[in-house]
C-alpha cells in the first residue's frame, strides 16, 4: 500500500510539472477568454484543459525519462480531476487558471500545484516544487 501510495505521488508530481507558459497578453485583454470552453460541466465551468489527458512523454527532475507515469491519464471535468493507469484512479478536485491547476485528492488535505503550457497540441505539465519533473501529454 505505501509502495502505491508513492507512486500516485510521483505520478501527480509528474504531471503538475509539465510546464508553464502562456501568450503575452495586454493589460485589457481578458485572461478568462484563453481558458475557459464554451459550456460547463455539472461539476463547474468548463476550461481548456477539460476532457482526459495521457502522459506520453516524461522527463525527471534530473532530466532523465521517467517512463513509469507513461500512459498516466488526466481527465478534467469541471471542478474535478482525476487521473490513473491500470484501472487505478485516483479522484479529487482542482482550481484551473490561464497557467496553472492544483490537485486535492478527494479524503486528502494534501494539495499539489502544478503549471502548464501547450505547445501545439501538446499539454506540458510541470509541478511545483518537484525541481523540474515534466509530462508532455496529448488529448485523447
Amino acid at each position: 500500500m505505501q509502495k502505491m501510495t508513492l507512486s500516485l505521488t510521483m505520478m501527480i508530481a509528474a504531471f503538475l510539472f509539465i510546464g508553464c507558459g502562456g501568450k503575452d497578453k495586454k493589460d485589457g485583454d481578458k485572461k478568462e477568454d484563453e481558458t475557459k470552453v464554451e459550456g460547463t460541466t455539472g461539476s463547474g465551468p468548463a476550461t481548456r484543459l477539460e476532457g482526459a489527458w495521457e502522459i506520453k512523454r516524461a522527463i525527471g527532475s534530473s532530466g532523465s525519462i521517467d517512463s513509469l507515469n507513461i500512459g498516466t491519464v488526466y481527465e478534467f471535468k469541471g471542478s474535478k480531476l482525476t487521473f490513473g493507469q491500470g484501472g487505478f484512479q485516483n479522484p479529487g478536485s482542482t482550481v484551473v487558471t490561464d497557467t496553472s491547476f492544483s490537485f486535492q485528492a478527494d479524503g486528502n488535505e494534501l494539495k499539489f500545484d502544478y503549471k502548464y503550457t501547450f505547445n501545439g497540441d501538446t499539454l506540458v505539465v510541470e509541478m511545483v516544487g518537484s525541481g523540474g519533473q515534466t509530462f508532455y501529454m496529448v488529448k485523447k
